[in-house]
């Protein structure tokens, strides 16, 4: 029997720094600017002085609070049960998988792991961030255009637009209300008008500073109907305790104006609602990490609500691996039938 094919599967997430330590998280940030300066104007000495002074300020950060970012650990955690489902429910007729954890702005980098695994039957490359834009699936389109021999393309699948999967909304559905108290203890579910859940996505750029629409995919679309669509769904959901849902954005508020209602501006908003508890979920994020982690404390220091709690992102879910591995599957039929 003749050896069965390989397909490399290449989870490619934007990548954090997993230390401290000023000298990663520089090189994860500057090489973040380098990336995001291929779209827009940034200056050389402007991204290594933000580097800079980024990085200093998650050494102060750390003296009182040393959390570091958990996204490239559950990105590789999310490798291995994608890897392990795919070993165990991939039909007879499938290829081999071998699933990597990969990364934009930290190692191993997307582009290595792609040029690595050149000689293998097909590669099948996942966003791992539900929102495409030129900052993320772009640039690595871009990239595969411009190093890739054009009569290898038919053997590469980029999966992406994640945002726009009625699974994907089921399985965020799930993870959200197998989260709730009431679902934990077997108990059914009453609206509270005083519970709050802040849905967390990521800021998008909406007009440069010269109030221009800008001249790259920010994803500023596919963002606000990701968040309308979901809110809505959390609301119509008979198992939703939650008197009110509003969608909050984590922008990084510089070059133009970006989406609102800022997460700084939820908090002043709620600064003095002293009888709501409040939930937060990253549904944005496809993985926790520095964006999402400290937005319950953040919440709680600068508001009156009487409880703030984080609801982890999907991350390792099996609801989330079992999507992620129909997509797999799907996509190295695509290439088998049309290599």
């Amino acid at each position: 029997m003749p050896p069965k094919e390989k397909i490399a599967v290449i989870l490619a997430a934007h990548g954090e720094a997993e230390t401290n330590r000023f000298r990663e998280n520089y090189r994860v940030t500057l090489r973040t600017l380098e990336h995001a300066s291929q779209v827009m104007p940034i200056p050389s000495l402007l991204q290594h002085s933000i580097a800079a002074s980024s990085s200093l300020k998650k050494i102060i950060r750390a003296r009182t609070d040393p959390r570091c970012s958990p996204q490239n650990s559950i990105t590789r955690n999310q490798a291995a049960a994608l890897q392990h489902y795919l070993d165990r429910y991939s039909s007879p007729d499938c290829p081999d998988f071998e699933v990597h954890a990969a990364f934009s702005a930290s190692y191993p980098s997307v582009e290595s792991l792609i040029e690595k695994s050149r000689h293998y039957a097909g590669q099948i490359i996942v966003s791992m961030a539900p929102v495409d834009s030129s900052l993320s699936c772009g640039l690595l389109c871009s990239w595969l255009k411009s190093s890739i021999d054009p009569a290898e393309l038919g053997k590469i699948k980029v999966i992406s637009r994640l945002w726009d999967d009625d699974q994907l909304h089921q399985v965020y559905l799930n993870h959200l209300f197998g989260s709730s108290v009431e679902a934990a203890n077997g108990h059914s579910v009453t609206k509270d008008d005083n519970r709050l859940l802040l849905l967390l996505f990521h800021g998008t750029l909406v007009t440069d500073m010269n109030g221009e629409i800008p001249s790259f995919q920010t994803g500023l679309e596919g963002t606000l109907n990701f968040a309308e669509r979901l809110r809505s769904l959390i609301l119509r959901d008979s198992r939703n305790p939650y008197g009110r849902v509003m969608a909050v954005y984590l922008n990084h508020d510089v070059g133009g104006t970006w989406t609102q209602p800022s997460f700084s501006e939820i908090c002043l908003q709620l600064q003095k609602e002293n009888s709501l508890s409040a939930d937060l979920f990253a549904g944005g994020y496809f993985s926790d990490g520095n964006e999402t982690i400290r937005r319950a404390d953040e919440l709680r220091s600068t508001t009156m609500v009487k409880a703030a709690s984080l609801i982890p992102c999907v991350n390792c879910s099996e609801e989330f691996i079992s999507l992620l591995a129909s997509r797999v599957v799907t996509a190295a039929h695509q290439i088998t039938v049309l290599g």
